[in-house]
């Protein structure tokens, strides 16, 4: 039986063409700045972004890590949706590392209009309430089952923290698939934020690496931030590398990522499985469990055994399948009869 590893797009293996040019690269010391692959991997990122400096580094939790202690001082406020990544699932890095205060804000599908931001921020010192510093939003949603921010909601988003100059630091760790998903350029949605996170080892197919671009002064002290937190590297020419194919091969294939889980929804809930298609934007599909009388754990271990592994969801009776590089097209169909028969009479 073959695995269909539908448990996250941090799954994919690198390809042929990918191990080549990492076999190939110009390296250097990338700590002392002398790594021509990740000097070009950088200014290319940063034109592709709209942003003037990229600084690369081994993980996406590290780079908005350096995003926050590079803008917000201990004791001030960060606000971001309710459930974001970097709130919930970075180990609490922005509190301890950052000292900042984080505080979550209600929003359907992973976003938030910009009028939440006006009524919750504090804008001026105050003896008594931290002062308000950043914004985060992230795009693509991940526990929202990797909804995009709609363009109209977005805009309004930067333009009032534009008019309460607050900034706004975007986890785009799934960026390039909002901007497939949404039809637009990266920069369409990433130039009006400060700084932007971009992670290369999810749908890009990476090995790893992840990026931070931004403004060169506000990321001016991140090189030294960088280097505190242990995320300077040596040859890393051979990560850049595999993420500089990835720019160049791996963006426009990530639709084919968001066919197969359109695919892929549209069978299960063909089947009467508890699956929305008109909430698969990109790459996620959930399924809630609540009405199928099978805990979470159960599921997930009969899955596995179908050789079709699924992931946890956010919410506790919600799982997730993701869809990627390593998912042909063509064994959609395959996944899909095993998960109807797992969820089936005598499954």
């Amino acid at each position: 039986m073959t695995l269909i590893d539908l448990r996250s797009d941090v799954k994919t293996l690198p390809s042929p063409g990918m191990i080549q040019a990492m076999s190939s690269a110009r390296l250097g010391d990338e700590q002392a700045g002398e790594d021509p692959t990740v000097r070009e991997l950088e200014a290319e990122l940063a034109g592709i972004l709209g942003h003037e400096r990229a600084i690369f580094v081994p993980s996406a939790t590290m780079a908005n890590v350096i995003a926050l202690l590079s803008q917000v001082r201990p004791g001030e406020e960060i606000l971001g949706h309710e459930h974001s990544h970097l709130l919930r699932y970075e180990a609490g890095g922005g509190a301890a590392l950052a000292g900042a205060l984080l505080t979550g804000l209600p929003g359907d599908d992973g976003w938030f209009p910009g009028s939440l931001v006006r009524d919750h921020a504090q804008l001026a010192d105050s003896t008594h309430q931290p002062r308000t510093r950043l914004v985060i939003i992230e795009n693509t949603h991940n526990t929202a089952g990797g909804r995009i921010w709609p363009l109209a909601p977005l805009d309004d988003l930067y333009a009032t923290c534009s008019e309460v100059a607050l900034p706004v630091h975007l986890d785009g760790s799934r960026l390039f698939n909002a901007a497939v998903a949404a039809g637009v350029p990266a920069d369409r949605i990433s130039a009006a934020a400060r700084t932007v996170t971009i992670c290369f080892s999810k749908g890009l197919g990476c090995p790893g690496g992840a990026a931070l671009a931004g403004p060169a002064e506000v990321l001016r002290p991140a090189q030294r931030i960088k280097q505190m937190l242990g995320g300077s590297m040596r040859q890393a020419g051979v990560l850049a590398a595999a993420a500089l194919y990835a720019l160049r091969h791996n963006i426009t294939r990530l639709a084919d990522d968001h066919e197969a889980a359109q695919a892929l929804a549209r069978r299960l809930h063909g089947a009467g499985l508890p699956v929305d298609p008109a909430r698969v934007e990109t790459n996620f599909v959930l399924l809630d469990l609540a009405g199928l009388g099978i805990g979470r754990k159960e599921a997930l271990a009969r899955l596995a055994g179908a050789g079709v592994p699924w992931s946890n969801g956010h919410r506790p009776t919600v799982i997730r399948a993701v869809t990627h590089l390593g998912v042909p097209a063509t064994a959609i169909n395959d996944a899909a009869d095993r998960i109807i028969r797992v969820f089936g009479p005598g499954g």
